[in-house]
């Protein structure tokens, strides 16, 4: 098995509690910090790639250089079909890569939110073994349309589309992945936002920490259902509950 690439786009976002199921699991990955503006590495040595968030805008990616180098990546991974997970902005420009647009969200979602799978969520093999009614992180502004010939996978109440699959690409606006010792920082870094949405560090936190562990295990297993098929829409048997 190669590796899996895991995209970093911003210094503070981490790859979070992904990191910690990997290293659990014995799983090979490498991690590339796009911010940098190194060159891309070959798509060629990985069997995945998993793509982070990043505080700029998918609507302004031209405006930074490796930020083109990421679309261009985002391209050939979905040209020649490889297993894809993006997260937060990672979904967002998958979608603008796919032909559907980016946008300012009517409202921000900060904080913990509730997540309900579509019908066709219920049915995708990305949430098995995750509940039709979830908790997950949030920080972003912007929201994706659903690509053509792509399935809405998740829904919010703030925010309608949350989740989408087209083929083996896998874009999700939540964060399963944020690490509750990094969200401190985040409050810090991002703290305009924060104090535009009405809310202060200390609610942020304190409603995390209550759903983090449960958040952090269904992290987990969208990682393992995602790796176990290599980002595969379909297989063999019914999607299956705890």
């Amino acid at each position: 098995m190669k590796p899996i690439l895991i995209i970093q786009n911003c210094k503070i976002e981490s790859a979070g509690t992904i990191l910690d199921y990997f290293n659990q699991k014995g799983i090979s990955y490498t991690l590339f910090h796009a911010y940098t503006n190194s060159e891309f590495p070959d798509l060629e040595n990985f069997d995945a790639v998993i793509s982070l968030g990043c505080p700029h805008s998918v609507t302004s990616y031209r405006q930074h250089q490796f930020l083109l180098k990421l679309y261009a990546y985002v391209v050939q991974i979905v040209r020649i079909n490889k297993p894809y997970l993006g997260i937060c902005f990672g979904a967002q420009i998958l979608a603008k890569v796919l032909g559907a647009s980016v946008e300012p969200n009517e409202v921000k979602e900060i904080g913990t939110y509730n997540m309900t799978l579509t019908e066709d969520g219920k049915k995708d093999y990305i949430f098995n073994n995750i509940k039709d009614n979830f908790s997950a992180f949030q920080w972003h502004g912007d929201k994706f349309k659903i690509p053509f010939g792509a399935t809405l996978l998740a829904t919010s109440a703030d925010c309608t589309n949350q989740a989408f699959r087209k083929n083996n690409a896998v874009g999700i606006q939540f964060h399963f992945e944020a690490d509750i010792n990094e969200i401190p920082s985040w409050c810090d870094t991002y703290a305009d936002e924060l104090s535009e949405f009405g809310k202060t560090k200390e609610e942020i936190i304190t409603a995390y920490q209550k759903k983090f562990e449960k958040i952090k295990t269904d992290n987990f297993r969208l990682l393992e259902n995602f790796l176990s098929t290599k980002g595969s829409s379909s297989r063999s048997g019914s999607r299956s509950h705890r």
